[in-house]
């Protein structure tokens, strides 16, 4: 998809992508990062009036490619540079805790009557860490993503925080085996999935040796466009057209609907996520009407991120990830252990979040076979008996990682 051809010459989206061109980023990675700086600045106070179900322009946006190849952080980075010269914006880029962060959406209700917050990370550890208690926060971004105008949140019975018109946007970026592994699979596989844009792309939009010296009036170009195409609170809910309305109805009637994880959660929102970017994209050509050609460009752009982030997401390659973070996990367990070994039990407790006891069981058989562990039998004080590992030199060895994964494939697949 030609991501510069979506938006007129001479809009936001269209000024956002030419300051673009000198960064080696995915022309996917700079649309997608306009978009998300276009729903900051429109605020909960315009949506798509929708009956009974409106949508507001509130995105969670993530970069999803594998390190050092279309310069994630760099878009992500760009995106949150034009943010932060706006000084109205409550944006969030330094870490915070869950907790942290809820009394802090309730307190900013209390004052100005909005619970809003923005937040953007050049890395996703830097939001949902490895830390136990940051893994809540993917459950938090799902309930308040579509949270109604008045909500009472979490608290004690003596201070109960009462969140007003949330407004909560997201973006960062990740590689893939990253967000299979260390985040909560099933909160990955559950509801935050179906709120995620999911914008995955392995090429630059070109390659650049060295890139032309930015002159100052260009970001101001960029900031300008910027706020002229914010400038639309006064225009009220966004409506759409008939034309537009019976594109939208007649995609939503003859859609292709899917049965595996990843693209069934998605799809439960799709027609959100399409309605949100014709919108965006109406108010960025300055017509505030969702048109049919807004229609058409919306899902085009969707589908084609569905079908590129499947590739990495669907299918059986979020249980590769997982199996390959539990191979390392192992290896790293068996060698702190040293000489001394390690129980069957306390090594698939640490290990439990990414792999069943079924599998586990497998894979240290698998590893046994292969003479990369040594396995003893125990008799514990109690007389009860019990399995110890100890890890041989062999564990250690490049490509150990691949090679269990090939034993385990065939086993796996028969079972």
């Amino acid at each position: 998809m030609n991501y510069t051809k979506i938006a007129p010459p001479g809009t936001f989206i269209s000024d956002y992508m030419e300051y673009m061109s000198e960064v080696e980023t995915s022309s996917a990675y700079d649309f997608w990062c306009a978009i998300w700086a276009m729903g900051v600045g429109i605020g909960r106070n315009l949506y798509i009036d929708r009956p009974r179900a409106p949508v507001y322009f509130n995105w969670y946006i993530i970069l999803a490619a594998e390190s050092g190849i279309t310069r994630k952080s760099t878009a992500v980075r760009s995106a949150i540079n034009l943010i932060n010269r706006c000084p109205e914006i409550n944006l969030i880029t330094a870490k915070t805790t869950p907790t942290g962060f809820v009394e802090d959406l309730a307190e900013r209700g209390a004052v100005s009557g909005t619970s809003d917050a923005h937040l953007a990370f050049t890395e996703m550890v830097s939001i949902l860490g490895r830390e136990g208690y940051m893994r809540t926060m993917p459950g938090i971004l799902t309930d308040l993503y579509d949270c109604p105008d008045e909500r009472q949140g979490p608290g004690t019975f003596s201070h109960r925080l009462n969140f007003k018109n949330v407004y909560v946007s997201f973006l960062s970026a990740s590689t893939p085996t990253w967000l299979a592994t260390d985040i909560n699979p099933s909160v990955i596989e559950g509801g935050f999935t179906s709120r995620v844009i999911f914008v995955v792309d392995e090429r630059p939009k070109r390659l650049i040796a060295w890139p032309k010296k930015e002159e100052a009036y260009e970001g101001e170009k960029v900031y300008n466009s910027f706020r002229r195409a914010m400038d639309v609170r006064r225009n009220g809910p966004i409506k759409i057209n008939p034309a537009g309305l019976a594109a939208f109805s007649r995609w939503y009637r003859t859609r292709d609907l899917h049965t595996d994880a990843f693209r069934t959660s998605f799809e439960s929102r799709e027609d959100d996520h399409i309605l949100r970017l014709a919108g965006c994209l109406c108010i960025n050509d300055g017509t505030y009407e969702i048109q049919r050609k807004h229609i058409t460009r919306a899902t085009d752009t969707i589908n084609e991120t569905k079908d590129k982030a499947n590739l990495i997401f669907g299918g059986n390659n979020i249980e590769i990830a997982k199996l390959g973070m539990s191979i390392d996990r192992v290896r790293n367990h068996l060698v702190k252990a040293s000489l001394d070994g390690i129980a069957h039990n306390k090594l698939y407790q640490a290990v439990r979040q990414v792999i069943p006891a079924r599998d586990f069981r497998l894979l240290m058989k698998i590893m046994h076979e292969a003479g990369l562990v040594a396995k003893f039998e125990v008799t514990h004080k109690a007389g009860k008996t019990g399995i110890l590992y100890r890890a041989n030199r062999s564990i250690e060895g490049v490509g150990v990682t691949s090679k269990v994964l090939q034993l385990l494939a065939g086993p796996m697949r028969g079972a």
